[in-house]
């Protein structure tokens, strides 16, 4: 791992992603006592995407907006400081979603991510700069066993490429894949609980299905410059933003923990939040899917 901030920007403007062991180590607990209580809400609210295989991701979006524990996590000032550090400037928090693979206990929801590059699904919502990074918490530990983010070291230096139909998933066609993977090689992020990946919104990656009986949970959310936002009126209302992400106190998080340990906090969604978010889309006709998303999708 880098020693110095200056050096962890460096390998991540050339490798395209940013490794941090323990960012989280302690406050991780908050997030997987989250998920555990409200395993039932979870997964009669989250979608669904399928994968190459056929077999359906869960996934929780519009998170991080909200008057709850996960807006906490996103906005605490240390994250921030280094967001902006390796943006080079403002930032503001684009979408947070929650990805849970459960494996063998409920392997009708274990699937998998095709290869792919998160700019390529923002390209249609008017989301065109490369200005944007996705941070990758880790509640469990993540592995090859059980589906951890899998990346493409300096793939993000190639810019967009071409995404299509892969089965009844999308991503980027086998043959470009397999070229990418001869170019940069592909390595597994093994992460433990608390450990967190920063990885550019043109960075090539993918996540196998979860076939073990260990889940794997991430929470991923992403920041996008200040700079790079959307332009009013053009693309998903929540999208666009005026102003800089305000950090918090790191104290705030390490408050909501000292309480959690004591049994005086229960960390929950802001569930109103996120319904309301999800309203706004549905009324401004946005398809968050892959469906029709790069100009470089073909049926």
């Amino acid at each position: 791992m880098p020693s110095t901030l200056s050096a962890a920007v460096d390998q991540y403007h050339r490798e395209g992603f940013l490794l941090r062991p323990g960012f989280f180590a302690r406050e991780v607990a908050l997030l997987k006592k989250l998920i555990d209580s409200e395993r039932e809400r979870l997964q009669s609210l989250e979608d669904a995407t399928i994968d190459s295989t056929g077999r359906e991701a869960s996934c929780l979006g519009y998170l991080g907006h909200g008057d709850d524990v996960v807006t906490s996590f996103a906005t605490t000032a240390r994250l921030v400081k280094l967001v902006k550090a390796l943006l080079g400037g403002d930032v503001y928090l684009l979408k947070g979603k929650l990805n849970v693979k459960r494996g063998t206990a409920a392997p009708e929801r274990c699937g998998g991510w095709d290869p792919h590059q998160d700019r390529a699904a923002w390209a249609r919502e008017a989301l065109l700069g490369k200005d944007t990074i996705s941070v990758a918490i880790a509640i469990d530990r993540s592995d090859t066993d059980n589906g951890t983010v899998e990346v493409l070291p300096g793939s993000h230096a190639d810019g967009l490429v071409e995404h299509t139909r892969i089965g009844q998933g999308y991503g980027i066609p086998d043959q470009t894949y397999r070229q990418l993977c001869d170019r940069h090689g592909r390595v597994p992020a093994i992460m433990e609980a608390g450990d967190v990946l920063l990885f550019s919104g043109d960075l090539v990656h993918l996540s196998e299905s979860n076939l073990d009986d260990r889940r794997r949970a991430i929470l991923f959310l992403t920041f996008n410059a200040l700079s790079n936002s959307p332009e009013k009126g053009v693309g998903p209302s929540r999208y666009y933003c005026a102003e800089a992400l305000k950090p918090r106190d790191d104290e705030i998080l390490n408050g909501l923990m000292q309480q959690f340990e004591k049994g005086q906090y229960k960390p929950e969604f802001d569930w109103d939040t996120i319904r309301r978010e999800r309203e706004n889309d549905i009324a401004e006709g946005i398809d968050s899917g892959w469906t029709g998303v790069t100009p470089t999708l073909v049926s």
